[in-house]
C-alpha cells in the first residue's frame, strides 16, 4: 500500500505541475497600485519622408481659402469655380518628398520631415505669414497614410492606422485583439525602420518597468510587432505533442499507474 501511495503523489504532483496557472501571462507584474514609473520623453510621432498628410488652412477670405486648399474632385470643364469646390468633398493630401519637403499652393516648399502634427501645422502657418500670403490663418494637420502592422500570436493580424500622436504597444496589441494563449509575452519584438537600417526591440509585457523605459513602447509608422508563440505552441506543431501538457492525460497517467501498482502490489 505504501507503494501505490507513493505513486499516487507522484502522478499528482506532476497534474499539479501541469495545472498550475503559469506565472507568465499577468502583464506588468512588477507594478504595483501607486507607483510611479520614470518613462521616456516622447513627443509624440514625426513625420518621415513618404509619409502623407492632409493639411487645411483656414483664412479671413473665402477666396484665399480655397485656393489654399487643394480640393479632392478635380474642376469639371466648363464648371464655375464655386460649382468645382462645392462638389469638393475635402481636401487633398500632401506626401513628404525623399527630402521630407511638401510643395505647399502659393508658397512653394516647406519642409515637415521630423516635425510632429502641431509642428507641423506651426510650420505652415509661419511659412504663409513669413511670404505674406495669409495673416494669422488657422492650419489643421492630420495623418493620412500612417501605419503599423501586428503579427503572430494575437486576436487577428494585420495593418491598423495610427490617427493619433502617442500609440502605446500596450494599445498597438489591444487593437489587434491582444495577445492569445498561445503568444510569448515575455519576448515581443518590435521591427522599427530607423534610416537606411532595420531596429529589433525586445519587449517584455510581464516587466512594467522595463517595458515603460523602452525606446519602443510608443509605436512609429511602419513598426511590424510580432508576437512569438510560446513553447505550448510549439509543441503543438508535433503531432500528439501537445497530449502530454493537458489535464486528461495525468488522469488518464494516475489511472494506468494505479492499476498496475495494484497488480504488482497486491
Amino acid at each position: 500500500m505504501k507503494q501505490i501511495y507513493a505513486i499516487s503523489l507522484f502522478v499528482a504532483g506532476l497534474l499539479f505541475t501541469a495545472c498550475s496557472t503559469p506565472k507568465d501571462i499577468t502583464y506588468l507584474q512588477d507594478l504595483k497600485d501607486g507607483q510611479t514609473v520614470q518613462t521616456l520623453s516622447y513627443k509624440g510621432i514625426t513625420l518621415k519622408p513618404s509619409d502623407a498628410v492632409s493639411i487645411v488652412v483656414n483664412t479671413k477670405t473665402t477666396e484665399l481659402t480655397n485656393l489654399l486648399n487643394l480640393p479632392l474632385s478635380t474642376q469639371v470643364i466648363g464648371a464655375s469655380q464655386a460649382t468645382a469646390l462645392a462638389q469638393s468633398h475635402g481636401t487633398s493630401g500632401y506626401t513628404l518628398d525623399s527630402e521630407g519637403n511638401i510643395d505647399f499652393p502659393l508658397v512653394g516648399k516647406i519642409h515637415l520631415a521630423g516635425l510632429t502634427r502641431e509642428e507641423a501645422a506651426v510650420q505652415v502657418k509661419r511659412t504663409l505669414e513669413e511670404k505674406n500670403v495669409a495673416s494669422n490663418p488657422v492650419v489643421t494637420v492630420e495623418f493620412l497614410n500612417l501605419k503599423f502592422s501586428v503579427m503572430g500570436e494575437v486576436g487577428h493580424t494585420g495593418e491598423f492606422t495610427i490617427n493619433r500622436d502617442k500609440i502605446s504597444i500596450i494599445e498597438a496589441l489591444s487593437q489587434a485583439g491582444d495577445l492569445n494563449l498561445y503568444g510569448k509575452r515575455d519576448s515581443v519584438f518590435v521591427y522599427r525602420q530607423e534610416g537606411d537600417a532595420k531596429k529589433v526591440y525586445a519587449i517584455s509585457m510581464l516587466d512594467g518597468r522595463t517595458l515603460l523605459s523602452s525606446p519602443a513602447y510608443y509605436i512609429e509608422q511602419g513598426d511590424v510587432i510580432y508576437v512569438q508563440p510560446n513553447n505550448y505552441r510549439k509543441r503543438q506543431s508535433s503531432a500528439n505533442a501537445s497530449e502530454v501538457t493537458t489535464a486528461s492525460f495525468w488522469l488518464s497517467a494516475l489511472s494506468v499507474l494505479t492499476t498496475i501498482a495494484v497488480l504488482v502490489f497486491k
